[in-house]
């Protein structure tokens, strides 16, 4: 059995989609979002610089995901599959709706992101983002360091 999907089934919230995507369930039950992530976890993503960041430690990724948000006026992600690999890793296939708040500039795009999960908590995490996605994130970056 994979160790990875009934975690990210959950964190998603993959079978009940109310709401954003991390957090409690639309119930208010459930993990808190940094509760799903290992203290030492290990990410690798695209965000606000532009390019991909190495992020070590739950504290580390938990600034990344402030740091994104406080760059967008709006943004929403519908999960379109989540998907085994091994016995510890899935992929998580999203579509992505955001807008930036320093341009109003306003984008849609498919992500894609590797997990890792033991002992029931992520612990390493990948994205994928294609080239206009990453050139929307050097943008917002840039706007708001201007």
């Amino acid at each position: 059995m994979n160790e990875a999907l009934p975690v990210l089934r959950r964190m998603f919230r993959f079978d009940d989609q109310q709401g954003d995507v991390f957090g409690t369930d639309a119930a208010g039950q459930g993990a808190a979002f940094a509760d799903w992530f290992h203290p030492e976890v290990c990410h690798s993503l695209f965000g606000p610089t532009g390019t991909k960041e190495l992020l070590v430690g739950r504290e580390a990724f938990l600034d990344f995901v402030h740091r994104c948000a406080a760059a967008l006026a709006d943004r929403r992600d519908e999960i379109l599959a989540i998907t085994p690999v091994d016995r510890q890793c899935a992929f998580v296939h999203a579509r992505a709706f955001r807008k930036s708040r320093a341009s109003g500039e306003e984008l849609t795009y498919e992500w894609a992101m590797l997990y890792r999960v033991e002992q029931g908590l992520i612990t390493y995490g990948a994205d994928m983002l294609d080239v206009d996605a990453q050139a929307f994130w050097q943008r917002i970056g840039n706007s708001s360091r201007h």
